[in-house]
């Protein structure tokens, strides 16, 4: 019997539905198939652009049970079934020129689409490059990017080596300000939006569209990103590789994203 207090499952993408191999195992695709098919929302809740998902969508049948997806953190949400945008919230263009203006000194590579184009300061890095081919954006080299923009993104991303990110981490949040926040998703990764944005902000719109609240989510993530998420969701399950920060604020800890850990919990709950 299903838990009938759960309306929706909220996934993060990379590390937790997302095996080390790059895809979504068949026992944890199955799982999540037949929720949907008991009623159950899926939304992918994730730090990728709004082109990152077409495997996911695919793989899960998302369109066919109406899912939805969360991209830039919390920054856009998308119905899957006819690709609206039902939320969004960009970083300001003189915003952006001032945080681009304000790191330059620190040399960092930054990474910034605007849905179609991914522009930085340097196409080379590995990580631009995985970016822009994971997410099928055209790749542009734009290393002045602070002088010339003219679109609204949803997130500045800023890649360096893992000791870098943390030596800089706590300059940079001065820097974002009162408007701007970071968060780490990866060793490598600092991702900056408007402040507020985040996975639970994102619930809250997500829950108000479809008339439920978030003690009707159950949310799985194992990055810091996730962290809110995890928190505020109704059950929040830790991947067993997820970081510890995560794990102490979780209700549940799974198995890790190798072990169908998030088919483990739906099994458990009796959601499939």
């Amino acid at each position: 019997m299903i838990d009938q207090s759960i309306k929706l499952i909220a996934l993060d993408c990379d590390g937790t539905l997302i095996n080390d191999e790059g895809e979504i195992t068949e026992r944890t695709a199955a799982a999540l198939i037949k929720a949907q098919q008991q009623g159950v929302r899926v939304a992918l809740v994730s730090g990728r652009p709004r082109t990152g998902f077409q495997y996911e969508v695919e793989k899960l049948l998302l369109k066919a049970h109406h899912g939805l997806l969360c991209a830039y953190n919390g920054g856009m949400i998308i119905d899957v079934q006819n690709d609206e945008v039902k939320y969004e919230k960009p970083i300001k263009v003189d915003e952006v020129r001032r945080f681009l203006a304000d790191i330059e000194r620190h040399q960092l590579v930054y990474i910034i689409d605007n849905g179609e184009t991914l522009y930085s300061n340097d196409i080379t890095n590995q990580y631009v490059q995985h970016e822009s081919t994971a997410h099928h954006l055209k790749l542009v080299h734009s290393p002045n990017l602070a002088d010339n923009i003219d679109f609204t993104p949803l997130k500045i991303l800023l890649t360096a080596d893992k000791e870098r990110i943390n030596e800089l981490y706590d300059e940079i949040n001065e820097i974002c300000g009162e408007t701007l926040g970071s968060i780490r998703s990866a060793p490598f990764y600092l991702e900056i939006t408007v402040k507020g944005v985040n996975k639970s902000s994102a619930l809250d719109h997500i829950c108000d569209s479809i008339g439920i609240t978030k003690g009707n989510c159950m949310a799985f993530g194992d990055n810091y990103n996730d962290y809110e998420m995890i928190r505020d969701a109704g059950i929040g399950v830790a991947m067993g590789n997820a970081v510890e920060s995560i794990k102490k604020v979780a209700d549940i800890v799974t198995k890790s994203n190798n072990e169908d850990g998030i088919a483990e919990v739906l099994e458990q709950y009796g959601l499939t």
